[in-house]
């Protein structure tokens, strides 16, 4: 066997390296952490993640105002008709 000093060492983490730690379940802070990561995920399947958030609040806002106009239309054909 070797003497103590041969053998090798763990290296020494950094304060940058190591994990962060998660927030205790039901906290203000988890739950803003879970709704940040679902927004990015929803961005992320419409084709949106890398999107800047100038480009996502023009985007929404044509999906909003066509979702408005057929809504209008819908009420007018039916009041209408």
């Amino acid at each position: 066997m070797g003497s103590s000093g041969s053998k090798p060492r763990k290296k020494k983490k950094s304060q940058g390296n190591r994990p962060q730690h998660l927030p205790k379940v039901g906290t203000a802070t988890e739950n803003e952490r879970l709704l940040h990561e679902e927004q990015h995920a929803v961005a992320a399947q419409m084709g949106m993640g890398n999107a800047s958030s100038g480009t996502k609040t023009i985007v929404m806002g044509v999906v909003i105002f066509i979702v408005v106009v057929a809504i209008l239309g819908l009420i007018g054909l039916n009041t209408f008709h």
